[in-house]
Order: structure tokens, then sequence, then C-alpha cells
């Protein structure tokens, strides 16, 4: 069995994380909607706690960052151009997408944002590998 490339590895821990996303948001709301609702239509919202919205709009988040990271990532595999700046740039935005998951949570704000521009940075990175 062939090792995964370090940008291939951390694109697939990045799908996983996103499902995670995917899990907490739901599960939040239908805890808080019932089984009813879960199964059903949702012809109707009620309102939600902040964290679960949080979690929905986080997980809107990681979709909208997921795509270009992951396109990044493939085009430096597949060009060959992958080396110390795409590796270190897809683990550094890796974990500033746990960071900024758990602290958008957790309604933190400022800090939230430092987080989310590290990881653009890690994005960037894998980038100016590729050229």
């Amino acid at each position: 069995m062939n090792e995964l490339a370090i940008e291939l590895n951390i694109l697939l821990w990045s799908t996983i994380l996103y499902l995670l996303h995917i899990l907490v948001a739901a599960v939040g709301a239908d805890a808080n909607n019932g089984i009813a609702w879960a199964v059903g239509n949702h012809d109707t919202q009620p309102e939600l706690p902040g964290w679960v919205n949080r979690a929905r709009r986080a997980q809107a988040n990681m979709a909208e960052n997921l795509l270009p990271f992951a396109c990044l990532v493939l085009i430096a595999h597949v060009s060959g151009n992958v080396g110390f700046w795409s590796a270190l740039g897809a683990q550094i935005f890796l974990v500033s997408r746990i960071a900024f998951w758990l602290l958008y949570l957790a309604g933190v704000k400022i800090i939230r944002t430092i987080v989310y521009l590290i990881g653009v940075v890690g994005m960037g990175m894998v980038a100016f590998q590729i050229f």
C-alpha cells in the first residue's frame, strides 16, 4: 500500500473535519427540535441555541474554504510541485481549521478571525509551492 503524501493526508483529515462539522450542526439542531422534526421536511425552522447557529455557520465557512484548499492540494500533487511549503501550509490549514471551529462554537470573536487568517496563509503557502 502506498503512503499518501502529507498534503493528501491533510486533505483527507480536512474532509473528515468537514464531516464532523456537518454532524455536530445536524445533531445540535435535531436534539433541539426533536425526532419528528429531524426526520421531517424541515418546513419550519424553530429557533436554535446560539451554539447550533454558530455550528451551522462554521460548517458553511469550512465548505467555502475546503474547496479552494482541495484544489490547491490536488494541483500541487498532480503537478509534482509538493515540498516543504506545501506540506507546512497544509498542516497550518488543518490546525487552524480545527482551532477556528472550536473558537467559533465557543463564540470567541477576534481570536477566531486571526486563526481564520492563519489558515488562509496556509493555503497561500500551498499555492506558493506550486509557483
